[in-house]
């Protein structure tokens, strides 16, 4: 029999292998330096997103370190503030490399299915959603709270759909521009494997029933879901409607331990 964890990650892994084979979709016709750039931007948009709420947090926890603040959570968030400003660096330096003018940040769009991903986060974890999205700056009392814990680690495990997009994209050969994304795509994966398992321990130590193991299903689907609408936008609706439904249906069938 399953442990409720292990039932959790294999739900999340439905969900990944279905945003990989949106992103395959895409990759698999021909494809024009214009039609890269338009996705790496949406992708720019949401490395360089996160940067300015982890560096508020940052600011507001400095001052209780080893306090209120402990160090280790501290640490964390220090991590993910230099993986998120790597990320945003990597992808506008390979976006300069196709050919596109020096960017800033103001330049990148924010899609319409990625706001709705931030909205629906935000129904678990005001914070996270600020975080992940760069949808608000979060409040020092959002910052503080506690009691979101199963709630944040559900969030934890569909952050970057388990790797999916970089997963593809390391293993792109085909043409000049697609190697290059590669290589590019190379470091975010090993850094976005890395959040996965974070949510994976996470939920070891806070899924402790039958009904927080089925909370927390419903996150992930429910995240997990708006995440493929979010991949089908960004790489210009390669799968139709009808095929998107029937990935989500087979993604959330019933969860079993």
């Amino acid at each position: 029999m399953k442990s409720y964890v292990e039932s959790l990650c294999s739900l999340a892994e439905r969900y990944r292998r279905a945003e990989a084979e949106i992103i395959k979709a895409y990759f698999a016709a021909p494809r024009n330096r214009k039609q890269h750039v338009y996705w790496l931007k949406a992708q720019a948009f949401k490395e360089y997103s996160a940067i300015k709420p982890l560096l508020k947090i940052l600011a507001t926890f400095y001052p209780r370190l080893d306090g209120e603040v402990d160090r280790h959570e501290f640490e964390e968030i220090a991590e993910k503030l230099a993986e998120e400003t790597k990320h945003a660096r990597l992808v506008m330096d390979l976006l300069e490399d196709l050919g596109e003018k020096k960017l800033k940040p103001g330049d990148l769009p924010w899609l319409s299915a990625d706001k709705k991903l931030a909205r629906v986060r935000a129904r678990y974890s005001k914070t996270f959603a600020a975080l992940l999205h760069g949808s608000k700056t979060p409040s020092e009392k959002e910052m503080r709270r506690r009691d979101e814990g199963l709630e944040r680690a559900a969030v934890t495990l569909t952050e970057g759909g388990g790797g999916a997009l970089y997963e593809v994209c390391v293993r792109l050969k085909k043409g000049a521009m697609e190697r290059k994304i590669a290589v590019a795509f190379r470091e975010i994966y090993r850094d976005e494997i890395d959040h996965k398992n974070a949510g994976a321990r996470n939920l070891a130590n806070l899924v402790r029933s039958r009904a927080d193991f089925e909370r927390a299903g419903e996150i992930i689907r429910q995240v997990s879901s708006q995440r493929l609408r979010m991949r089908n936008e960004q790489f210009g609706f390669p799968l139709k409607e009808e095929k998107l439904r029937a990935l989500e249906r087979r993604c959330a069938r019933s969860l079993s331990r």
